[in-house]
């Protein structure tokens, strides 16, 4: 099922979304990688999916993902620390691959 499917469904489902909301559910169900149809056919799903959108949004305001790569741009789900060559840090989402660098303790703070 194509994004705009999922959108088409999104809509008809709940009306009463902006585009912007559509648009953000239609998306996470399609790289959630579940079955869409099973995912719209949950209410309290969407409307989770509605408050996580909503609450990213709230987020996004206040600050940059790479400002704090703690969680997955992606999915939201918390990184896992791995060692890259030469002993260096990074955090990194297996899901979606998303690498962040873990920037050194600055030193004399």
């Amino acid at each position: 099922m194509t994004i705009d499917l999922i959108l088409k469904e999104v809509t008809q489902l709940r009306p009463e979304l902006n585009r912007q909301e559509a648009r953000a559910i239609a998306t996470d169900i399609y790289y959630s990688g579940e079955a869409p149809s099973e995912i719209l056919g949950s209410k309290s799903t969407i409307d989770k999916l509605l408050s996580g959108y909503q609450a990213r949004q709230a987020a996004a305001a206040s600050q940059v993902a790479a400002n704090d790569p703690s969680t997955c741009p992606v999915c939201k789900l918390p990184l896992k620390p791995v060692l890259l060559t030469n002993d260096r840090k990074a955090v990194f989402c297996q899901k979606h691959f998303v690498v962040f660098p873990v920037l050194p303790e600055k030193k004399g703070e």
